[in-house]
């Protein structure tokens, strides 16, 4: 059951739990030319909550009726990329791409960049493909399983997002988890090399994922591979 009542041009509504009468909550709805705005009622001034923004639909629009029950679905977001973020991924970049590359040096700065990165995503600062695509490689760069892990959920945001580009990190971030938790990549994006530079795409589960399926994710095909294997070899 609800309960409306108009105060200051303001619609304030009560909504009942039919299974539980002593669960109700409480909103308010408030016009705004074409746009409504719905929030708690009765909130603490100290309490901020972003209200949920509805907007008057057009002649003619229909309701969709494939709504997925187990799927959340967000009203709005930002389309706007994260300037930190962008900042955060040129520097993961450049640190890599100077004339003497200084390990050590990356390897610290990498922590800090994946700190900085998990800031973000705490707040919900990032809304982009571009966004979660830079993050996913931040991560990437990273050195335990939770750190490909959550770069491969990254890289599939991004691709969500509609960053197609994203495809080959996804594929890469889940072969770079596998390899850490000790089991054999599917795609074949890792070699790995030894001091004798020797390289190896090993372990490597080459039945799993057919050439068609990789090129659909921008992965090169096992023949293309092999020849990038050979190309590493021949640098001794």
């Amino acid at each position: 059951m609800s309960q409306l009542r108009m105060v200051d041009g303001a619609l304030h509504f009560t909504v009942q739990n039919v299974d539980d009468p002593k669960d109700v909550d409480a909103y308010v709805m408030r016009l705004d030319g074409a746009r409504a705005t719905v929030m708690s009622d009765g909130l603490p001034a100290e309490d901020i909550e972003e209200p949920d923004l509805f907007e008057r639909v057009g002649v003619g629009a229909t309701v969709a009726l494939d709504w997925e029950p187990n799927r959340l679905y967000t009203a709005r977001d930002s389309d706007v990329s994260n300037a930190e973020m962008e900042a955060i991924s040129k520097e993961d970049q450049r640190v890599r791409t100077v004339a003497k590359v200084d390990w050590e040096m990356v390897n610290k700065t990498d922590a800090e960049r994946r700190e900085q990165t998990r800031k973000l995503l705490a707040v919900g600062s990032l809304h982009t493909g571009k966004d979660f695509e830079e993050a996913a490689v931040v991560f990437q760069h990273g050195d335990t399983p939770d750190d490909y892990l959550l770069a491969h959920t990254l890289a599939v945001a991004a691709v969500s997002k509609g960053e197609t580009t994203a495809t080959w990190i996804a594929a890469a971030t889940l072969d770079r988890y596998l390899w850490k938790v000790g089991q054999k990549q599917v795609f074949g994006t890792q070699y790995s090399g030894d001091a004798k530079h020797e390289w190896t795409q090993e372990p490597y589960d080459r039945e799993l994922v057919s050439d068609a399926l990789r090129g659909q994710l921008a992965v090169p095909s096992q023949a293309s591979q092999l020849m990038q294997l050979k190309a590493y070899e021949s640098q001794k």
